[in-house]
């Protein structure tokens, strides 16, 4: 994410807001898969107790998203 946001020359929070308020829905190409990685990442946005998830599923051979879930996550 800070990559993105160093490439682009905005902050971090915009890439992250951008992220989460996007509406994509995803449409595998395929109907079946052989294999799928599976990878997750977690930052926080504004402060600590505001922590954002994101797991996906990642199709190596095509470079393809197959899925993905992004969860708000309150640290107490």
């Amino acid at each position: 994410m800070r990559d993105v946001a160093a490439l682009l020359g905005i902050s971090a929070r915009k890439v992250l807001k951008t992220l989460t308020a996007a509406k994509y829905a995803l449409k595998p190409k395929r109907k079946r898969y052989d294999c799928l990685e599976v990878d997750e990442f977690w930052t926080y946005v504004g402060r600590k107790k505001n922590r954002k998830w994101l797991v996906y599923a990642y199709h190596r051979e095509t470079g393809e998203i197959v899925a993905y879930v992004k969860k708000r996550w309150t640290i107490c």
